[in-house]
């Protein structure tokens, strides 16, 4: 409709913008912070977030989690992290209920979302509502364009001690779900 709320409006302006009727296809764009409060780490902040603790990985550069090279030489510790990371051991927060609100109510056109956490998916986001500009858990493949596994078929792998080795020699490659990886 051609309305905007910008950040210095406050949430009850958004909440009385919303509650005119007048708006519809909302576009919601989230990072980290919608999801910090799940106890999910952001990637950047020193001391606390996810880069600043990965010492005990043994990688040569915390970016190296999520390095394709790397990866391809040592996927051992990106599996340990996702055993740590995947989704169902952490909820949706009131951001990611908000946001299946919104599409409940026939508001939303998109979500677009950084966070790789899946918590769109598991407040129930439909997949043509969200996009994960750095992907996510809810899909994976063989690297290098390889067929699609199915992604509870990886869960069970990665849940397994070294269970990815077995997946990855069913599927004669590197298994990883959907994530933008560097390289």
């Amino acid at each position: 409709t051609g309305s905007a709320v910008g950040a210095s409006d406050g949430l009850a302006s958004v909440a009385a913008l919303l509650a005119t009727g007048a708006v519809s296809n909302v576009i919601v764009m989230t990072g980290a912070g919608v999801s910090t409060s799940a106890n999910i780490p952001d990637f950047r902040t020193p001391g606390t977030g996810l880069y600043s603790n990965l010492q005990e990985y043994g990688l040569p550069y915390a970016e190296a989690i999520f390095d394709l090279d790397f990866f391809r030489k040592n996927p051992k510790p990106f599996y340990r992290l996702c055993r740590e990371l995947w989704p169902g051991g952490y909820s949706p927060t009131a951001a990611h209920r908000f946001i299946k609100m919104l599409d409940d109510k026939g508001l939303l056109l998109r979500c677009y979302t950084q966070n790789i956490d899946s918590l769109e998916s598991a407040a129930g986001l439909s997949a043509d509502k969200l996009v994960a500009a750095h992907g996510n858990f809810d899909s994976a493949h063989v690297i290098g364009g390889g067929e699609e596994v199915p992604i509870a078929e990886v869960k069970a792998a990665v849940e397994a001690a070294e269970g990815w080795e077995a997946l990855n020699a069913k599927y004669g490659g590197l298994v990883k779900p959907d994530i933008v990886f560097f390289g």
